[in-house]
């Protein structure tokens, strides 16, 4: 007999993302019942049963009240059990580091906020300290691992970062590093995905694709395509910053942001000219690449009024055939950066839950 490992290498995969859509549509709307989850994803409820079946005997996904009938047996209503399992996430896009133990259901069960120190291996240190004082506070329940949140992007090949706020942690192979000193699966991803993931997460629309733009100490972006984090070819997907804005002088739109933050930040208001055309800049580029009609602005120098956002739909609106654009600001709760992570780690532990 052949055994065709192809088709089983496919079928294993379409499996494992079936399930991973399946799980982020309970988490994004429950209480839901399975043919509601059915329905938005066009696929058979036996099917949806049928993937579902070794979570809910486990109490992962529990079946709660009964949902209003169409004329028939009430639906049953999936929720995920908060306590299934908990994920550890860390945003290390700064020097200003937080830790969080969340739960299940995206929920922030514990925060610590600390300032890391200036020399890198004492700062990992004192990270690991931090790491293990809040791992001593589950009292036994599942830890899924460990999610890392860093700026600038982590090459697939030699497992280091590139150019990152932190000084010297390009130099760190952080993933084997924590490993050996925490006993837990880690994943390390760029801030600005894990923002956008987390801020899809925390849509009321019911959307494929969104789009991040994150205005920090850099210009950073993140891609949700068919409701998942895009990465491109080589895990550079989303970066923004490296987009043309004028050609002659030649000028990026991160040269832009740049120039704005340093010159203007310290007077505490960015010109809105410049805020709107910077912006306006970036959504007509990604509109004509992808035509992603949603995007979120966020980071922690989106501290503008709405109103500008307003004038760049406008802007793209009239330049981009007349259709519909939407944009909003990011909201601060729940934290998109820390649901993202711990989304992400869920996203990529499913069958070790």
């Amino acid at each position: 007999m052949v055994i065709n490992l192809s088709k089983i290498r496919n079928s294993s995969y379409l499996r494992k993302n079936n399930l991973r859509v399946i799980l982020k549509e309970i988490l994004k709307h429950q209480p839901v019942s399975k043919s509601q989850v059915a329905r938005k994803l066009n696929v058979n409820s036996s099917t949806v049963s049928q993937l579902l079946k070794p979570f809910i005997d486990r109490k992962i996904i529990v079946e709660s009240s009964h949902g209003p009938s169409s004329g028939g047996r009430p639906p049953q209503l999936l929720t995920i059990n908060p306590a299934a399992a908990f994920s550890m996430v860390v945003d290390l896009s700064g020097y200003s580091v937080r830790v969080a133990l969340i739960d299940s259901t995206l929920k922030i069960n514990s925060l610590q906020e600390f300032n890391l120190k200036p020399q890198i291996y004492e700062g990992l240190e004192q990270l690991i300290q931090k790491i293990k004082e809040m791992l001593s506070i589950v009292n036994g329940h599942r830890i899924l691992g460990l999610c890392i949140a860093v700026s600038g992007v982590l090459d697939p090949h030699t497992g280091r970062i590139s150019s990152s706020l932190i000084k010297g942690l390009e130099n760190i192979r952080i993933v084997e590093f924590l490993q050996k000193y925490l006993n837990l699966p880690v994943l390390v991803e760029n801030d600005a995905n894990l923002s956008a993931l987390g801020e899809f997460m925390n849509l009321e629309e019911d959307i494929k694709n969104m789009f991040y733009i994150h205005l920090g100490d850099g210009l950073g972006g993140g891609m949700i395509l068919d409701k998942s984090i895009f990465k491109g070819d080589r895990g550079y997907a989303g970066e923004i910053g490296r987009m043309i804005y004028s050609c002659e002088p030649f000028i990026t739109v991160g040269d832009v942001y740049s120039k704005i933050l340093k010159e203007y930040l310290i007077e505490g208001e960015i010109p809105s000219k410049l805020l709107v055309n910077l912006l306006f800049s970036v959504v007509q580029n990604v509109l004509s690449v992808t035509d992603i009609c949603h995007f979120v602005v966020g980071g922690r120098y989106a501290i503008f009024d709405e109103k500008y956002l307003l004038e760049v739909e406008r802007l793209a609106r009239e330049r981009f055939y007349g259709f519909e654009v939407f944009i909003r600001k990011s909201i601060n709760n729940p934290d998109a950066i820390l649901t993202g992570a711990a989304e992400y780690l869920i996203e990529n532990s499913i069958f070790n839950i």
